[in-house]
């Protein structure tokens, strides 16, 4: 047999496998990202609500999910994940043991300047895999505590 084939066939095999993995791994990727957008999600919430929470109470840090849950209303930034799996809204009661089903909150936070804690993780305690730019929660309240900082509420 010449060996001129047997490297062709060699190299083809190699090809297929390589491409192989390659499309495995972009799926997989794909499909870990897909199932992690609600997560995403709910991250972005979870900031939003905890910098309007801080907003409306001087900077304070809430101190449970309830407390949390007091910022929820008309008017409020749009939250993306307000919404059962077919988009019909659900309760605030719902949508909060939704959010305390995915996100860990760190409730004995200090939100103090300069601070490089990170409060909101994921449910195991974890990083965030999957977050827009701008929408990331740690990022989000460390911003607010900063601007806060140098912007205070004029007394009463």
């Amino acid at each position: 047999m010449d060996v001129t084939v047997i490297t062709k066939r060699r190299l083809v095999r190699i090809a297929a496998f390589s491409l192989a993995i390659a499309v495995g791994w972009f799926a997989i990727s794909l499909a870990r990202t897909i199932r992690e957008i609600p997560e995403g999600y709910a991250a972005w919430d979870t900031g939003t609500l905890l910098t309007t929470y801080m907003d409306q109470n001087d900077g304070k840090w809430p101190s449970s999910w309830d407390e949390l849950a007091t910022v929820i209303g008309d008017g409020q930034p749009m939250l993306f994940s307000h919404s059962d799996s077919d988009g019909n809204s659900i309760s605030n009661t719902a949508y909060i043991n939704k959010l305390r089903s995915m996100i860990k909150v760190d409730w004995s936070f200090d939100p103090v300047p300069g601070t490089t804690d990170s409060p909101v993780t994921r449910i195991d305690g974890s990083k965030f895999r999957t977050v827009w730019v701008g929408a990331e929660p740690n990022e989000m309240v460390r911003s607010f505590i900063v601007h806060h900082a140098k912007h205070p509420e004029p007394d009463g």
